[in-house]
C-alpha cells in the first residue's frame, strides 16, 4: 500500500458517496459520505474541505458496496493499477438498480490511459492527476445535475426509433430497454434533441458535460459514443459525420 503526502494516496482506495439529505431536489445540499479502506487524518482533512464547500460530509468504511447502490453520485479514489482492475466490478455494482447512480473515478497517480479505461468501463467522469476538493465538489455537482435533469414533457424525449426516459435513465429502441449511466443519458439526450442534425464533439461537451471550467477532453465524447453503440441493437444508429461529429439516423 502506498503512503504519500496529499489527500488520498495514503489510501488503497476510497469511495465517496454523495446523496441528498432529504428529498432528491437539485436545490438541496448534497450529502457526502467518505468511505475509506484506511481512514487517516488526510481523509478527515478532505472531508472538512468539502464541508467548507457547502457539502454535508460523513466518514465511513467500504461496506457501502455490500448493499445495492443508492440513486446518488459515488466517487471512487484509488491508485492507477487498482482502478483499472476494479472498474468493471464497480460499474456492474452500479447497474444493480434500475435508477443508476453517478460514478466518478479519481486516480491521483494515473494518466490518460487509466482515465480512458475507466470511462470506457462506464464511469461518468474521471479525474487523473492531482485532486483538489474544489474540483471534486464541482464534478460531483455536475454529475448530480445530469442525473436529475428534468424535461418539461413528462421526462421523456422521442426521435425516430428512440424513446428516452430521463427520470429512470432508460432508453427504449427496437423493442428493447437499455439502462444508461448519467453521462450516457446526457449525450443521448442531446443527440435526440438535435433530431438528426450532427453535433460536434465540442457541442456535446458544452451541452452534455455542461461545465466549461472543468477540463474534459474531446476523447471523453468518443468513449461515451463507443459505450452507447455497444448497448444499441443497431450500433449504426449513431452515425459518425466525418470532420463534424455524431448524429442519430
Amino acid at each position: 500500500m502506498q503512503r504519500r503526502s496529499g489527500h488520498h494516496l495514503h489510501l488503497l482506495w476510497v469511495v465517496y458517496l454523495v446523496t441528498e439529505a432529504n428529498a432528491p431536489r437539485e436545490s438541496s445540499t448534497p450529502h457526502v459520505t467518505i468511505v475509506a479502506a484506511l481512514i487517516v487524518p488526510a481523509t478527515h482533512d478532505l472531508a472538512n474541505e468539502l464541508r467548507r464547500d457547502s457539502l454535508q460530509v460523513d466518514v465511513g468504511n467500504a461496506d457501502v458496496m455490500r448493499n445495492p447502490p443508492a440513486n446518488t453520485v459515488y466517487v471512487f479514489c484509488f491508485d492507477a493499477a487498482l482502478g483499472v482492475v476494479l472498474a468493471d466490478r464497480i460499474v456492474a455494482w452500479g447497474s444493480e438498480t434500475e435508477q443508476r447512480p453517478g460514478l466518478i473515478g479519481v486516480i491521483e497517480d494515473g494518466g490518460g490511459h487509466e482515465r480512458e479505461a475507466l470511462l470506457a468501463a462506464g464511469f461518468d467522469d474521471v479525474i487523473a492527476g492531482a485532486l483538489s476538493a474544489r474540483e471534486l465538489s464541482a464534478r460531483v455537482r455536475a454529475v448530480y445535475r445530469r442525473m436529475h435533469w428534468k424535461s418539461v414533457r413528462a421526462g421523456r424525449l422521442r426521435f425516430g426509433v428512440f424513446t428516452l426516459d430521463l427520470h429512470n435513465h432508460m432508453l427504449w429502441t427496437e423493442g428493447r430497454s437499455i439502462s444508461l449511466t448519467s453521462i450516457e443519458l446526457a449525450v443521448m439526450r442531446e443527440l435526440i434533441k438535435a433530431r438528426g442534425r450532427p453535433l460536434s464533439r465540442i457541442q456535446l461537451l458544452d451541452t452534455a458535460w455542461g461545465d466549461e471550467d472543468l477540463e474534459t477532453s474531446e476523447r471523453a465524447v468518443d468513449n461515451v459514443i463507443l459505450r452507447l453503440r455497444r448497448k444499441l441493437p443497431n450500433p449504426d444508429s449513431i452515425e459518425t459525420v466525418r470532420s463534424v461529429g455524431f448524429r442519430l439516423v
